[in-house]
């Protein structure tokens, strides 16, 4: 929870509940929140390193953007609520915002940015460059590139960088759960600065709702793209859409489709939905696939046994 002040944080007197069938909105309703963050999900990223099991399997195959379903059905629950009882309040979404912002935004829900990803990458290349600060600094890049052999596109004070993988070569030998820690501190640094209003330079998720992570300014409440001389919006929105066929999905135009490597991973268990699927099918897509990853976790138990 983060607040203003004691006196906020003391108002907060209920829990909100997402997940149920049937949920409660009155807690926001009352407090009319300038943000709210979400970063719940119905999807671990940790779970292959738990336990690991067919399903995971499945999502190392086919790459992360199988669980696209599972990341988005709490936020776009989220961002229903706050549609409907206080419209004013940005949403900020934690959870693969790379490729959930621009699902939410085709079912035409509210969703101002995402943490993460691109976030943890410029936090990285900012201590790397030992930069009091991102001004000087615009980041365009996708969650896949969190570990790609492809590169993220950097500039400093408007001209490009270059040595980029050198630049990243010890955060990414970070492990993962390491990697989210830098991504929790920069994302506390940015809720910080919009607590206290101040002008933000950074680069972020899923802003507007657009796929991938770019450079961005945030004054008087408004969040706009900051890119660099010589690379135009409809170019940067491509890059990243072309990025994000890494994690094996891409979001365009109202519809999800898996690439090659993907539809060959989910065709044998969910044939219908390989060939890909409009967002406005996201509940029962997410019901088949939540269907899907107990059957496959039991047949791992059931082989353990």
């Amino acid at each position: 929870m983060l607040a203003r002040n004691h006196v906020a944080a003391a108002s907060i007197a209920h829990d909100c509940s997402f997940v149920a069938e049937e949920f409660e909105t009155s807690t926001i309703a009352r407090l009319q929140a300038d943000f709210v963050v979400c970063c719940a999900s119905a999807q671990s990223p940790y779970e292959n390193l738990a336990q690991p099991s067919a399903w995971t399997r499945l999502i190392e195959e086919a790459g992360f953007g199988v669980t696209l379903p599972l990341q988005t059905t709490v936020v776009a629950r989220v961002a229903r609520a706050l549609a409907e009882v206080s419209p004013h309040t940005l949403l900020i979404n934690g959870c693969f915002p790379d490729a959930v912002n621009p699902l939410l935004a085709s079912l035409g829900l509210p969703v101002w940015c995402g943490i993460g990803n691109v976030a943890t990458i410029a936090a990285c290349l900012q201590e790397a460059l030992d930069l009091p600060d991102q001004r000087a600094l615009a980041v365009l890049g996708h969650h896949a590139h969190l570990s790609s052999l492809d590169e993220v596109l950097v500039w400093r004070n408007g001209s490009p960088l270059s040595d980029v993988s050198e630049l990243l070569r010890a955060a990414r030998a970070l492990p993962r759960r390491e990697l989210n820690a830098i991504a929790g501190q920069a994302a506390a640094r940015l809720l910080a600065d919009l607590a206290n209003g101040s002008d933000v330079a950074t680069s972020l998720p899923g802003p507007l709702g657009l796929p991938g992570g770019y450079p961005v300014r945030i004054a008087n409440g408004a969040i706009a793209l900051n890119l660099p001389a010589g690379l135009s919006r409809t170019q940067a929105v491509e890059w990243n859409t072309e990025a994000g066929r890494r994690d094996g999905i891409e979001v365009r135009d109202g519809q999800v489709s898996y690439t090659p490597k993907a539809i060959a991973a989910l065709e044998p268990h969910l044939p219908e939905i390989a060939n890909g699927w409009p967002a406005y099918a996201l509940e029962e897509v997410t019901d088949q696939f939540c269907a899907l990853r107990k059957r496959l976790r039991l047949t791992e138990s059931h082989k353990e046994q």
